[in-house]
């Protein structure tokens, strides 16, 4: 018996032998195609990689692990600014209270730096200032004064001897 007979050169399926006909009648779009090779694909990698989902969830679940860190790292960092800011405002005597209207308190508006240095010298200086005021008072300095020269009154008795003809 000779082997030659039997042996047969196997072609992928829709693809066309020498003599230009297809084998089996079948053929195939390029979707199906697209498809195949996909589903190859994802056997081979099942295959090679059996925990290939596995892997792919923690790594999902490292990702989302790695954000809450660092929102919580946030969040520290605005309390710990927050507790500064109140710490500086009490020891100079900032107030802190918020407005009748919900307005931002004076440590709100006035206290901004980001360390306790720049806190410190922006509360000295607030504090400064309101030192001033009290000391001063409500002050206008011309308030209650009269600022009229004599020329003003010597137009007016012109014009009211002018219209009686006392001249």
């Amino acid at each position: 018996m000779s082997t030659e007979a039997t042996t047969t050169e196997q072609q992928p399926e829709g693809t066309q032998p020498a003599g230009g006909e297809p084998q089996g009648g079948q053929t195939f779009t390029q979707d199906d195609v697209n498809r195949i090779v996909k589903e190859r694909a994802e056997r081979m990698a099942k295959q090679l990689y059996p925990d290939y989902d596995d892997l792919k969830a923690k790594a999902g679940e490292s990702h989302t692990l790695e954000q809450r860190i660092a929102d919580m790292e946030k969040e520290s960092a605005a309390a710990k600014a927050e507790a500064l800011r109140s710490s500086v405002a009490a020891e100079f005597g900032i107030s802190t209270k918020k407005g009748p209207k919900g307005e931002p308190s004076d440590a709100d508006l006035f206290l901004t730096g980001a360390d306790r240095d720049i806190l410190t010298a922006q509360a000295q200086r607030l504090a400064g200032r309101e030192e001033d005021r009290k000391k001063q008072g409500n002050f206008a300095p011309k308030e209650g004064t009269t600022t009229t020269t004599g020329s003003e009154d010597e137009d007016l008795r012109g014009f009211a001897r002018k219209l009686f003809n006392k001249e």
